[in-house]
């Protein structure tokens, strides 16, 4: 006679309506996502293409007042109309619960086995919800290697990507938006990253049904327009006309901070802020050379640095035939013992007493590892 009941090796999930994805998540990946600051959503425009000249909106909550910060929600009016909400109990219960929950919570996931009595992260969007890109993107020390993870999988995984992941992998996305057009820092980069997704949804190839394409698209223009219409702060817009400015400092200091950037790619972005910056970078030939030896080796630059070869020319060439060095203040290690990935700089609740050893995984393998879960 069989026996009637719950299946030991699958206890079943419990799926609550949660406003934070728009849809339906698993309750074990609530502690992951829910947090006491909303992310910021914009709201999608009528016009399905990025040169829309349309600003982003946005829905204040409810209880916030004009003269407090504001808050958005994550819904427009036609999506709360028709979700509906959760019972008063029922949220304030799970709220409270979620506030303990992100607390003790330390984002990491376990690589899929093949064993029936241990099942690891099973999708790409569930290993974004478990390692919590969407609000690392905060953490300055991890945000190179999120764009690092975004930029691989929007200009060459793309089509490979399902209408789930896609979705999730917008979410990222809209973080980095929001925290380069707040913080006004690595605009372009964000900006690069939202144009390449736009135009990755003009493949034929994509998943999802064309309403979803469609809203994606007119997200990405949201996006697009946010960025854009941020206004960088000069000098000129300084409260205290004489206070001291980044110009004021002698030439022999700003060439140091100007060693300190850590690729060609910030360099040549400097150079485009101002024409004192333009005469430094073209000048100083000592700032493509610590470029050059931080990138490369000793024996590489040999075979490219000639007499008559300057070290900007030198550095070009050296990145065309070798690549540049990757380096990130902190980025996703495997442990080598119970195969969980985590950020090295949280570390992991490891089933080992001692500390395991770890490897870590470059942005190229994760997403290898994520395409084929």
């Amino acid at each position: 006679m069989p026996f009637i009941g719950r299946d030991w090796r699958a206890p079943g999930e419990t799926w609550v309506r949660t406003p934070h994805t728009n849809g339906w998540e698993q309750t074990k990946l609530r502690p992951v996502q829910m947090s006491s600051e909303p992310i910021l959503i914009p709201q999608v425009s009528s016009s399905p293409t990025l040169g829309s000249s349309s600003s982003p909106k946005f829905i204040l909550d409810s209880g916030s007042s004009a003269s407090s910060v504001p808050k958005f929600s994550l819904y427009d009016s036609e999506q709360n109309s028709s979700c509906g909400s959760l019972p008063g109990s029922v949220t304030e219960s799970a709220d409270d619960s979620d506030s303990a929950n992100d607390k003790d919570w330390i984002p990491h996931c376990f690589v899929k086995s093949t064993s029936k009595e241990f099942i690891g992260c099973t999708s790409m969007s569930e290993a974004f919800h478990r390692l919590d890109l969407a609000r690392a993107v905060n953490d300055v020390r991890r945000f190179n290697f999120i764009c690092k993870v975004v930029q691989i999988l929007v200009e060459e995984k793309l089509p490979n990507l399902s209408a789930t992941a896609r979705k999730s992998l917008l979410g990222i996305l809209t973080a980095i938006c929001f925290r380069s057009s707040n913080e006004d820092v690595n605009v372009s980069t964000a900006k690069d990253l939202v144009k390449n997704f736009g135009n990755g949804l003009d493949n034929v190839n994509v998943c999802g049904s064309p309403q979803l394409v469609s809203r994606h698209h007119q997200t990405a223009s949201s996006l697009l327009d946010l960025i854009s219409e941020k206004n960088v702060r000069t000098a000129a817009d300084a409260d205290d006309e004489s206070a001291l400015t980044f110009f004021d400092l002698p030439r022999e200091i700003v060439t140091l901070i100007l060693r300190r950037l850590p690729d060609h790619q910030s360099l040549l972005e400097t150079a485009q802020v101002h024409e004192a910056f333009q005469e430094i970078i073209d000048g100083e030939d000592k700032l493509w050379k610590s470029l050059c030896t931080f990138h490369f080796q000793e024996y590489q630059i040999k075979k490219q640095k000639t007499p008559g070869k300057s070290w900007r020319q030198a550095f070009f060439d050296l990145k065309k035939y070798h690549g540049c060095r990757e380096l990130y203040a902190d980025l996703i290690h495997i442990c080598c013992h119970c195969k969980a990935l985590f950020w090295k700089s949280l570390g992991h609740p490891c089933v080992r007493e001692t500390t395991a050893p770890s490897v870590r995984v470059t942005p190229r393998q994760f997403v290898d590892m994520l395409i084929y879960l």
